[in-house]
């Protein structure tokens, strides 16, 4: 298989699972998909060049940046006009308790959803201080 190919299938799985309107049931199918595709196509994929291996290695990061976005997505259970975000599941557009950050990390093999307040932060000079002893 072409770097190509791989990079299509990619992009074809965020536009049928992970479009303008979400829900809990195409964004977990969104997942299964992305790891068929680790398991089957993303084996197959070769390169012929250091040029195209450049290219294949970015597809398989494409994964990755996918399946976060995926989770992300199936954390965040509201609607946002300010991102443009629509989960038809929770068509409430911005309630006020989902008005936060949603923060995803990977720990093992296992997906870690979190959250953090919009102002979490310190102001710039103190964060500053506090990091940089």
């Amino acid at each position: 298989m072409d770097w190509r190919e791989l990079t299509a299938g990619i992009s074809k799985v965020m536009q049928d699972y992970c479009g303008e309107s979400k829900s809990e049931s195409l964004l977990k199918i969104g997942l299964r998909t992305f790891e068929e595709i680790r398991q089957r196509e993303a084996l197959e994929v070769a390169a012929r060049n250091p040029h195209e291996l450049v290219h294949v290695l970015e597809a398989l990061g494409m994964i990755s940046v996918g399946e976060a976005a995926l989770h992300a997505s199936l954390a965040r259970r509201a609607s946002s006009e300010t991102l443009h975000f629509m989960r038809s599941d929770y068509p409430q557009l911005d309630p006020p308790e989902w008005n936060k950050f949603v923060t995803v990390r990977k720990s093992g093999n296992d997906v870690i959803a979190g959250e953090r307040p919009h102002h979490y932060w310190l102001p710039f000079e103190e964060n500053y201080r506090r990091h940089n002893r």
